[in-house]
């Protein structure tokens, strides 16, 4: 048997056979075959919320969106299944859906297990319901979601040129909510990575531009960590065109917005949702020290769960702490699983290396390739794996 789950999430209320109506919707976890069964005893598609510990998207879905009573005019009419990435006993469910971002939310149609609808990403909770509406009567995503959907298509599938060009002709007259959000982010994620040339430059310019525009805007009808990540992906525009005092001034307009976001939180799991872009900001405003407090909060609050003292060794590696950053490594990694344990132990090679011990560096890197090759992690960390055995032969 799998150890039980080890995270900071909001816990799902208890499985049920049915959702009354009006109620938000209640998930069965980790039981693809039962929920399945359930949907067809019931005639009804399964809805299935993809998703992982350390994804802060994905905890603000959770936090944000499923426990929101306007769902309740969509809940009856499905059976709702979270699966948790990261865990082997969903190995062969992930693979089976071909999850490539998280989140992602699917519809499938209980009788023959036909994928209906797989939307990559966070929505609010109307665009959810309606998104649903249109899946269960056979019509894919309208207006400004099919456009997000196409944006986001080309970005996955590295045609990055057309991602970039369709961003920037598409955001600017996009009406306000999720789909203008992602459209810049994906957008802005193509061009960084063409950005010496002297067009996608441009492209890039006007993107961060509009995204500084939209983040800014309070009337945005989008989830409070949309707009902390379009923060995050126009600061590294700024910083891709080396704009280095438009970076610094949305970095602190960032912080700024997510202590507000942290301060008015309804719970402790709604406030760690901002956990891992508050430290970003930080990092990026070079004041790492300024999230140790909250990071330690967590780690008090969510004695089970990997990522605070994860996040906290990667503040304390920032602030030449080696020693602590080494401790909370070790704390994060006792907690770990599933493939996120990988980033743990290169980020304790790191911490080894600073303090030169060569030897301890090496150490961590093996282990993570022995757990690597122990779960047959595939594609999805191939690179991360070749870096890994890369700086392992390097390191002497």
């Amino acid at each position: 048997m799998a150890p039980a789950p080890k995270d900071d999430v909001v816990r799902h209320p208890p499985p049920a056979e049915s959702t009354p109506d009006g109620s938000p919707p209640r998930f069965i976890e980790d039981d693809y075959g039962r929920a399945l069964a359930e949907a067809r005893a019931r005639g009804v598609p399964l809805f299935v919320d993809a998703w992982a510990p350390w994804c802060h998207t994905c905890l603000s879905m959770r936090a944000f969106v499923f426990p929101d009573a306007r769902l309740g005019s969509v809940s009856p009419r499905f059976v709702w299944l979270s699966i948790d990435t990261e865990r082997s006993q969903n190995a062969a469910v992930v693979s089976k859906l071909g999850v490539r971002v998280l989140p992602t939310l699917f519809v499938i149609d209980a009788r023959d297990e036909r994928v209906v609808l797989a939307w990559p990403g966070s929505l609010t909770a109307p665009e959810l319901a309606t998104l649903l509406d249109d899946a269960q009567s056979g019509v894919g995503p309208r207006g400004p979601l099919a456009v997000d959907a196409a944006v986001t298509r080309s970005s996955v599938e590295g045609r990055f040129d057309e991602c970039a060009v369709m961003a920037d002709r598409e955001a600017a007259r996009m009406p306000p909510g999720t789909a203008v959000a992602d459209v810049i982010r994906s957008g802005i994620d193509c061009a960084v990575k063409l950005v010496d040339h002297p067009d996608e430059r441009a492209r890039l310019a006007d993107l961060a531009a509009l995204g500084e525009r939209v983040a800014s805007d309070p009337s945005q009808p989008i989830l409070a960590d949309d707009r902390s990540d379009l923060y995050d992906y126009t600061l590294s525009a700024y910083q891709a065109l080396d704009r280095r005092e438009s970076a610094q001034r949305l970095a602190q307009a960032w912080a700024a917005f997510l202590e507000d976001q942290a301060a008015r939180a309804p719970t402790p799991s709604a406030r760690a949702v901002f956990d891992a872009h508050r430290l970003l900001a930080y990092l990026a405003l070079g004041e790492p020290e300024r999230a140790v407090p909250f990071l330690q909060q967590s780690e008090r609050d969510f004695p089970d769960d990997f990522n605070p003292p994860a996040r906290l060794a990667t503040a304390y590696f920032a602030m030449k702490r080696f020693d602590q950053a080494l401790a909370a490594c070790g704390r994060a990694l006792e907690l770990a699983y599933g493939p996120r344990k990988l980033r743990l132990w290169s980020l304790e090679a790191d911490v080894r290396a600073a303090l030169g011990d060569v030897a301890g560096a090496r150490a961590a890197l093996r282990a993570a390739l022995d757990f690597a090759g122990r779960m047959h992690l595939g594609t999805a960390y191939a690179k991360e794996i070749a870096a890994m055995t890369k700086r392992l032969a390097e390191l002497r």
